[in-house]
């Protein structure tokens, strides 16, 4: 079991030329110290690619947000 909550949260915002972009937030809570931290993950671009935008999550964790993602992205 995993030892954080991820609670991902996707964002809709205008881009630069009017295109709606989309953003992949993470609410991430450590279940032993109930800290969170919010933290965006991927971010599109203009031409509709996604980018990384947490290459330094540890690996552990990294693991946790991407199921996390994956699992709330069949959802919508």
């Amino acid at each position: 079991m995993s030892e954080y909550d991820i609670n991902i949260k996707r964002l809709l915002k205008e881009g630069e030329k009017g295109n709606i972009k989309t953003e992949i937030w993470a609410e991430i809570t450590n279940r032993s110290t109930c800290e969170t931290i919010n933290r965006r993950i991927w971010w599109e671009d203009d031409d509709g690619v996604f980018h990384d935008e947490a290459p330094d999550l540890p690996i552990e964790l990294r693991g946790d947000v991407d199921n996390a993602w994956i699992e709330k992205s069949r959802k919508w």
